[in-house]
């Protein structure tokens, strides 16, 4: 009886240890995906960017904030600036990137939930254009593994001009961002949320 405790207790042991590294690997790989999308604005490496998303459709969409949005109409009047919504491409993104001399989208406040075959992570981000801040806000990736790779599904981000706007200090995003997360304590499948 003892040599079946013992065994089921390396056992349990065992396969969290190997799940936790499992987990660890995803996490690990995802944020390898993170690097790899910024070193390839930098660069401007096409190979290395569009080969970071899935084949067939990817969503790419932002919206500029309310605040920044009111600010441009305020400037350049409604007819002109249009809505807040814009959708595209990574690859019209990344060709977009030429018309600047450097380029350079900062990732800070990373936060990674996968479960071993889909994944999103939420972050802040700065997108640098010039050697000057452009522009900043959330950025949200959703990833799928597939045939054991990790591969980019879909960015949806929002704009903050730094014409109007500085981007909060990394502790002062911390602090607004804080309550806006949602921890669902004890709900089973089902529940209202």
């Amino acid at each position: 009886m003892k040599t079946i405790k013992l065994l089921l207790i390396i056992f349990l042991i065992t396969t969290q240890q190997t799940y936790a590294q499992r987990a660890t690997d995803n996490k690990n790989e995802i944020r390898f995906i993170i690097e790899a999308y910024s070193k390839s604005v930098i660069d401007r490496d096409s190979t290395t960017f569009y080969g970071l998303f899935n084949d067939g459709i990817v969503t790419w969409c932002a919206a500029l904030k309310d605040r920044s949005q009111a600010k441009e109409i305020e400037k350049k009047g409604t007819k002109l600036v249009g809505s807040n919504y814009f959708s595209g491409s990574y690859k019209g993104f990344l060709r977009s990137l030429f018309r600047y001399k450097s380029t350079e989208d900062k990732f800070d406040n990373i936060i990674i939930i996968e479960d071993g075959t889909v994944a999103t992570v939420s972050m802040d981000y700065s997108f640098w254009a010039n050697n000057k801040m452009t522009n900043w806000g959330g950025k949200y990736l959703s990833l799928i593994k597939r045939d054991g790779k990790w591969k980019i599904t879909s960015v949806i981000y929002s704009l903050e001009l730094t014409d109007y706007f500085e981007q909060p200090t990394l502790k002062e995003r911390q602090k607004i961002s804080e309550p806006k997360r949602c921890k669902i304590i004890g709900s089973k499948a089902g529940d209202a949320m």
